[in-house]
């Protein structure tokens, strides 16, 4: 037997009274470690049932029988027999009292299967949400001391977030005293040739650094060192583990070996771990950055920064080393005053937060939202059942009153009471579970891409023990509610005339202050689902400045080009693109270096002729693409004015650009544009204009939330940004194009087009316009949906809490309604009676469910577009929908109260 299968032996053994320990041989302890292995091959749910299972049948056979003498000896004392000379518990039979509970619940087949069906959906909605948030914003990242780890960026005057050029890199490595270790990345992809099938994977490319930092070492190999980082060095690669096995077998003689990679040979140094994700599950391969120490890159921000602080550092501490250094950030580059200068103006200021917020990003408000929501749906189900047990109660004052003639203390009731619900409870939470692990993976393939760390949800050990958790302090809210009450006295209990026996008015009372709670609850979350519901549909009518239908698109990724070969590229673009549309179908075809809604494209600095920069003014940034002829025909994007590019603006000939509506019509709001010159940088550093030729209609390429774009589009050519740094020329496009048939129908055609220029070509990305405009709205319609759901249970809930307070109403009121009716009383009075009382609860929790709407409703602020947290519309709406379904659920024993028979109803009295 294994020393820890005997130290749970030891713990659970304790549970079990004396007697029953000596009798234990040996052998049940090795049964017990040979049970315990079992469950262990069978997986989590198999220990979780082995050790439920094991404490059962502890507090069954150990704690009952302890307890049980307590009562013995607590009764034999009363009868003035001599009392047990040791000190008995406090409590009862436990063991006992259990299955009593059972069987009566059994006899109770209504209130049982009721209450155990309202506690599975809100156990199991809480479960299922609570999985998400604890995979994603809980679990610790999955690195040695993550809580140590801090994402390093930069904030400019304008709130600006943006990252590192290697020449800031350098400088706060070698100067900072907060880090242990500090190193930069930035995603990217990269063409994997030479096999059977070319493939474009998902890449990182990281600093030499970046391992150590993460403390994470190859499985196989080594990692980089700075030596890979030298201009002209060897090429490298380090390999996931998914990519090592998938594309390479897993051959542990890769090391040393030779893969193409964008269309040259680097060389495998190492294979890292499996699980090893960084920064996201997508990444398959790394790449060393190029840093050149002597003369490092400052024109490129781009860079994500993470330091591993230094023992004895915190985040504060870390966020004031930062500042002073971003106060200095001049000191590095070769003419100190004109930097400081430029950063003067910018006001650059360092920010230093954990790297999990990096990861995360904004999307732990609406994981908390959505919790809370499920949160809301398991207290209407606590409020449900705990008025069954109210009523169930009432019925039961003869038993109770049995039992404290007996001798029981309010102890022992609530024993009696809380046995029932704790059966409830965990049975509730079993059956919850279960629909838990049924519905996460509905909600994770539901979930967008937006959403990280999703690899990491399930039903794990926290989620099993915030299950039981939630399972435990459920079975107390309801199951200590008819504790609340007096305890009726033995003569009062047993008196005849079943009136009395209906409770009183504050019985009523808190059974209509539960249902009220139900619907005020109920009301608050059909109020936020309606906003998002609101908020989802404003978002799918946005004119995202293009036609998205029938328009297929892919991303071709071709290696080894640059920007000295840059017309065999152009050729070969347009050599595809003059094949597509010869294709069947295909109406119109282009290329662009970014889709809208799926790619901001290269942020660029511009400088315009009729707004000269001074010396120390810094250059705006404007999204910036590069076109092939048909582009926007294929995506039907207007032309305001002026023209489009063509053969001669692709062959250099000319030096055209185009810009976008908003950007036109910001600069020049009374001028014509055409004719008028801009240039990357500034003109001093590149010493060309590029001439307006066109102006084009607005297009969201940011997001459907955000506004339209200003951008500058340029012809695909090189374009000489500054004179210390190489051209930037994109080798990698997508291809648009627009087809009168399926678009589905044309992915065969198109990539047959391709594969006959170039065999090696990796095609990406194959998808519709269609579905990049859905994917744009994905995660309002995530939170959009869980919300529905959760309103939706709610309002199931809340109108079946009504139901019973009304019913139950009706059947312990027969008696009076049959008097009433024979003094006098017609139906219809009776019926808008019970009618009156449904309508007044409702009333009640519509108006506070309001005010608690106008409150709870702000925190969505952030999730919701153009709709107002508190939009009269939606309220309106959900309050009458609240009130109409309020009213049908009260009608049905308004009605059944019309039909007693006087004759019945009287003679029972």
């Amino acid at each position: 037997m294994t020393g820890r299968s005997d130290r749970a032996y030891q713990w659970m053994l304790k549970a079990y009274p004396r007697r029953f320990r000596e009798q234990f041989s040996s052998g049940m302890q090795y049964a017990f470690a040979a049970q315990l292995l079992e469950a262990r091959r069978g997986g989590i749910w198999a220990v979780a049932l082995f050790w439920l299972r094991s404490l059962a049948h502890a507090l069954w056979f150990g704690l009952g029988e302890r307890l049980s003498r307590v009562r013995t000896t607590r009764h034999q004392g009363r009868l003035g027999k001599p009392a047990n000379h040791r000190r008995p518990s406090r409590l009862g039979g436990i063991g006992r009292e259990v299955r009593h509970a059972a069987r009566r619940l059994l006899r109770s087949p209504g209130l049982t299967v009721t209450a155990v069906l309202s506690l599975t959906l809100g156990i199991g909605a809480n479960t299922a949400i609570f999985s998400v948030v604890h995979g994603v914003l809980i679990e610790p990242l999955p690195y040695p001391d993550s809580n140590r780890l801090v994402g390093v960026w930069h904030d400019d005057v304008d709130n600006g977030k943006w990252g590192h050029a290697r020449i800031a890199y350098l400088f706060y490595r070698n100067n900072n005293r907060a880090f242990q270790d500090m190193g930069i990345f930035y995603s990217s992809s990269a063409s994997l040739t030479g096999g059977d099938t070319p493939e474009e994977v998902p890449a990182t490319v990281v600093s030499a650094s970046m391992f150590d930092v993460l403390e994470v070492r190859p499985e196989l190999g080594r990692g980089f060192l700075e030596d890979d980082e030298r201009p002209g060095a060897e090429s490298t690669v380090v390999l996931g583990h998914r990519l090592w096995v998938r594309r390479y077998a897993g051959d542990e003689d890769i090391i040393g070996q030779t893969i193409r990679v964008d269309g040259s040979a680097h060389t495998v140094i190492g294979v890292m771990p499996q699980g090893f994700l960084f920064p996201s599950e997508d990444t398959q391969i790394w790449l060393p950055m190029e840093i050149d120490r002597a003369n490092p890159d400052r024109s490129y921000w781009n860079s994500i920064a993470i330091a591993r602080l230094a023992p004895g550092v915190d985040v504060a501490t870390a966020q004031a080393d930062m500042q002073a250094l971003a106060g200095r950030l001049y000191e590095a580059y070769p003419d100190p005053e004109a930097a400081k200068a430029g950063f003067a103006e910018l006001h650059i200021s360092a920010i230093v937060h954990p790297f999990k917020d990096d990861i995360v990003g904004d999307v732990s408000g609406a994981l908390f939202i959505l919790l809370g929501s499920v949160g809301c749906v398991l207290l209407i189900a606590c409020a449900n059942v705990a008025n069954l047990f109210l009523a169930h109660a009432e019925g039961r004052q003869h038993e109770v009153a049995v039992r404290t003639a007996l001798g029981a203390d309010r102890g022992a009731i609530a024993l009696y009471f809380t046995s029932e619900s704790t059966i409830l409870a965990l049975a509730g939470g079993a059956l919850g579970l279960a629909l838990a692990q049924a519905t996460t993976p509905a909600i994770l393939a539901l979930a967008p891409e937006q959403i990280p760390r999703m690899e990491g949800v399930g039903l794990d050990g926290p989620v099993l023990l915030f299950t039981l958790a939630v399972s435990i302090l459920s079975s107390l809210l309801f199951g200590l509610m008819p504790m609340f009450k007096r305890v009726p006295s033995p003569a009062t209990a047993m008196q005849s005339g079943g009136y009395r026996m209906a409770g009183g008015p504050g019985h009523r009372q808190a059974r209509n202050a539960l249902a009220v709670v139900q619907l005020t609850l109920a009301l608050m979350l059909m109020a936020g689902s309606g906003l998002m519901v609101r908020s989802f549909q404003k978002i799918r009518s946005i004119e995202p400045g293009f036609d998205a239908a029938g328009v297929l698109t892919m991303e071709l990724h071709l290696s080894g080009a640059g920007d000295t070969d840059h017309a065999e590229t152009v050729a070969f673009y347009q050599r595809v693109l003059e094949l597509t549309r010869a294709l069947p179908g295909v109406d119109a075809a282009g290329a662009t270096s970014g889709l809208p809604l799926n790619d901001d494209g290269a942020m660029l600095g511009h400088s315009f002729e009729d707004f000269p920069l001074g010396p120390d003014e810094f250059v705006p940034n404007y999204s910036t693409q590069f076109l092939v002829p048909g582009y926007l025909e294929a995506l039907r994007i207007p032309l305001v004015s002026g023209r489009t590019f063509d053969r001669r603006d692709l062959d250099g000939t000319t030096r055209a650009v185009m810009v976008s509506a908003p950007l036109a019509e910001r600069l020049w709001p009374d001028q014509n544009p055409i004719g008028k010159r801009l240039t990357p940088n500034r003109f001093d550093v590149t010493g060309v204009w590029y001439d307006i030729v066109g102006v084009v209609g607005a297009v969201r390429q940011a997001g459907l939330e955000e506004p339209a774009t200003e951008i500058i589009y340029y012809p695909l050519m090189p374009l000489h940004f500054a004179t210390e740094a190489d051209p930037i020329f994109f080798t990698s496009l997508s291809l648009a194009v627009r087809t009168s048939v399926p678009p589905s129908s044309l992915i065969g055609p198109v990539s047959a087009a391709v594969r006959s220029i170039e065999t090696d070509v990796p095609l990406t990305s194959i998808r519709t316009m269609e579905e990049i405009v859905t994917r744009a709205s994905a995660r309002t319609a995530f939170s959009m949906a869980l919300l529905v759901i959760a309103a939706g249970v709610a309002l199931a809930l809340g109108v079946v809490g009504l139901y019973g307070v009304i019913s139950y109403m009706v059947s312990r009121r027969t008696r009076e309604i049959g008097i009433r009716m024979a003094l006098g009383a017609d139906r219809g009075r009776v019926s808008r009676m019970v009618l009156r009382q449904g309508l007044g609860v409702a009333v009640v929790g519509i108006a506070l469910g309001l005010a608690g709407a106008v409150a709870v409703t702000r925190l969505l602020g952030s999730m919701l577009y153009e709709v107002s947290a508190t939009d009269p519309v939606t309220l309106a709406v959900v309050s009458v929908l609240l009130l109409a379904v309020a009213m049908i659920a009260s009608y049905v024993p308004a009605r059944r109260a019309a039909r007693v028979d006087v004759v019945e109803a009287v003679g029972e009295m």
